[in-house]
This record gives C-alpha cells, sequence and structure tokens, in this order.
C-alpha cells in the first residue's frame, strides 16, 4: 500500500477532471436530484499543513459561461485557518474574480469558493464583485447568504 501523502496540485488535477466528466450530471444540464446523488464522488480527503481538509470541486455548464465551486471543510475541525482555505481556493480557481461564502453545517465552517468562466476558460465578473476583500494581498468578493440563488 503506498502511504506517501498525495500533492495538492496532484489533487486538484483529478478532481477538475472527474469535474469536467461529471458536468452532464450537474444542474443546469440535469436533475438536481442526480447532482445530489453524485456528491460523494466530487469529495476528497487530503492533509494540509497538519490540517485534515475535505474538498468538494463541482463545474456546471450554464449555456453561455461555466460555474467552477470549491466547498472546503475541516474533517475533524470545526473551522479552518483562512491562510490554508485561501491556499486551496486559488489552487482550484485562480486568483481573479472569486466569490465566498461561508456558512455552517454539522457544527463546521464550510468555505465555498465560486467562480464563473467564459466558454473559453477565462474568468468573468459576477454580479458578488460588489463587495471586495482582501486576505494578505489576495482579492475577493464576501457574498452573503440573501445574494444566494437556490435552485
Amino acid at each position: 500500500m503506498n502511504t506517501k501523502p498525495q500533492s495538492l496540485d496532484s489533487l486538484v488535477s483529478r478532481m477538475r477532471v472527474v469535474g469536467e466528466q461529471l458536468m452532464p450530471y450537474n444542474h443546469p444540464q440535469s436533475d438536481v436530484k442526480l447532482e445530489d446523488q453524485l456528491h460523494w464522488v466530487k469529495l476528497k480527503e487530503i492533509n494540509i499543513d497538519g490540517y485534515d481538509v475535505v474538498i468538494h470541486f463541482n463545474r456546471a455548464n450554464h449555456e453561455t459561461h461555466f460555474v467552477e465551486s470549491v466547498q472546503i471543510y475541516g474533517k475533524k475541525s470545526a473551522f479552518l485557518p483562512f491562510t490554508i482555505v485561501v491556499k486551496i481556493a486559488r489552487k482550484f480557481l485562480g486568483s481573479h474574480h472569486l466569490n465566498l461564502i461561508e456558512f455552517l453545517k454539522d457544527n463546521r465552517k464550510i468555505y465555498c469558493w465560486t467562480l464563473m468562466v467564459d466558454r473559453r476558460g477565462r474568468p468573468m465578473p459576477s454580479e458578488f464583485e460588489r463587495t471586495l476583500q482582501k486576505h494578505e494581498g489576495f482579492q475577493y468578493s464576501y457574498v452573503s447568504k440573501s445574494q444566494i440563488k437556490t435552485h
């Protein structure tokens, strides 16, 4: 059995491939119930800087653009250091036009990052870009729960 820890870069590459393959089964191209049933395929665990982290990556086709999202939470901890959360988000989604919403579920903070990209994969601004925040030189939009549209 291989016990070598996996790198974040390797995990990101593999999860992005799975995200691309599962796009036809995600809302809005498919029923939300089917997308929910495939939730477990999109989850991976990794140890980053001593923290056991659970990551969920999703990519959805919205005809004119794609929406990519990465949800991050601690497997054993209620909260994660924000530096780790930002590190993971940037590896998955880059550094431009990222949006963050935070919520609690099962006594854990879920950090959900989203990004809209055009058909060529270039980051696009979203309607959430009004509430800009900064963390160590990294700029992102913080989204309140009231701004979210659920399907």
